[in-house]
């Protein structure tokens, strides 16, 4: 799966259990849901797709949470104002073929060809977020123990608000974001070597670490029923290849530095 449908995974599997708090009273939480999402074939592409969105995710008593697209974390700080803990997530493959799991259209990029299969990324680490008033701010540090292994840090400022929508209250969110990443991490995804170079016909190309994307993400969270169990959510994002990244062969001869992504899911709580 490619890193642009994750990184919005990630939004949605979240967004719906903004919109419901009330947990079950074993402390249990699902919601489950279905979308479908317009996104780069993969991270620097100027050719899209759309995909389809399956996502799925428990969380226990506001405290421990697991999805595929969202990780699995444990808050060991858990008060109003701030939340902390450990986090472990899977990046997902990406192969050099260009296919793709839940792609509905389009056809597969021949633009990775010659640069080799990625395997897929455990990453290991930590979270926090902290909110001040309707903004929250979070940082999220791992390391991958397998894949591209490299350090990836995540960080996020959003602007939440509530207004009432036909009678429902449609929560709405927008903010900044930014990541950094090791050489480990930028080599893997954007560099060339020379057997990559022989094979795909990019120039040779050493890609270093440091910021490696900075952006703008938005999200409607609109329940669709009085006690909340079923939600639409929408998101679009907005983000800007930097650095190595950016100036990579892959990017600059076959793909873009603006990255865009728009989705639509109906989620159910169960």
């Amino acid at each position: 799966m490619k890193p642009a449908i994750l990184a919005v995974l990630a939004t949605l599997a979240v967004a719906p259990n903004a919109a419901a708090q009330e947990a079950a009273d074993d402390g249990w939480r699902v919601t489950i849901g279905a979308g479908a999402l317009y996104a780069p074939s993969y991270e620097g592409d100027d050719d899209y797709r759309f995909s389809a969105l399956p996502s799925i995710e428990v969380e226990y008593d506001d405290v421990f949470f697991a999805s595929v697209q969202n990780g699995v974390g444990y808050r060991i700080i858990n008060t109003p104002t701030l939340r902390a803990g450990p986090i472990a997530r899977l990046k997902f493959s990406r192969d050099e073929d260009g296919s793709q799991t839940f792609a509905v259209s389009g056809e597969d990029t021949d633009d990775l060809r010659g640069l080799g299969d990625v395997d897929a990324s455990f990453e290991l680490g930590g979270f926090m977020e902290f909110e001040l008033g309707p903004v929250t701010l979070g940082a999220e540090a791992r390391q991958a123990v397998s894949g591209h292994d490299g350090f990836v840090a995540d960080l996020s400022a959003e602007l939440s608000n509530r207004s009432v929508v036909l009678g429902q209250n449609v929560m709405f969110s927008i903010g900044p974001r930014a990541r950094l990443v090791s050489d480990a991490y930028s080599e893997t995804y954007f560099g060339v070597n020379s057997a990559q170079s022989a094979a795909s016909g990019l120039p040779v190309y050493e890609a270093g670490g440091g910021l490696h994307s900075y952006g703008i993400g938005a999200s409607v969270i609109a329940p669709l029923s009085q006690d909340r169990r079923w939600a639409l959510v929408g998101i679009a994002g907005l983000d800007r290849l930097s650095g190595d990244a950016g100036e990579s062969p892959l990017v600059q001869q076959r793909g873009a530095e603006e990255q865009f992504t728009l989705g639509l899911l109906l989620s159910r709580r169960l």
